[in-house]
């Protein structure tokens, strides 16, 4: 296994990838179908190449507390759950494309912001050395 942790976006990128096309899982069996899919946990810590206890701990502890919020007073939006139904490790698709969309999203801002900086930084530079080479 590699020792760089992935990040969340590539972690949610990649069981979107692997799942997309089973969605919706079950339609038949009403809304849970439609809305969780059971994870290959074995399968997804091989592309994402993290050991599976991590890659389950990372999606149960840290991802569900993040994004999991209440919707009443006994119901709550869920990203991960451990059992739903009779799946296991079953993640909540249409949850996931939201945030996925949201990390794009908040990627695309950063990646365009450091290169109109990048820019920026090399205009400067420029004036910088076409001062000096005037001044001589």
């Amino acid at each position: 296994m590699k020792s760089k942790i992935p990040t969340e976006r590539e972690v949610l990128r990649e069981i979107y990838e692997m799942y997309k096309s089973q969605y919706p899982f079950k339609p038949e069996n009403g809304p849970i179908g439609q809305v969780f899919i059971p994870l290959d946990m074995d399968e997804l810590s091989k592309k994402l190449k993290v050991d599976k206890h991590l890659l389950f701990g990372y999606l149960n502890t840290h991802l569900e507390h993040k994004y999991c919020y209440k919707t009443g007073e006994n119901s709550h939006v869920r990203l991960f759950s451990s059992v739903v139904g009779n799946q296991r490790h079953a993640i909540n698709f249409p949850y996931l494309a939201a945030i996925l969309a949201d990390r794009d999203q908040e990627h695309s801002k950063f990646a365009w912001s450091l290169g109109v900086s990048l820019v920026a930084l090399a205009l400067s530079v420029g004036a910088i050395i076409a001062q000096l080479v005037s001044a001589k």
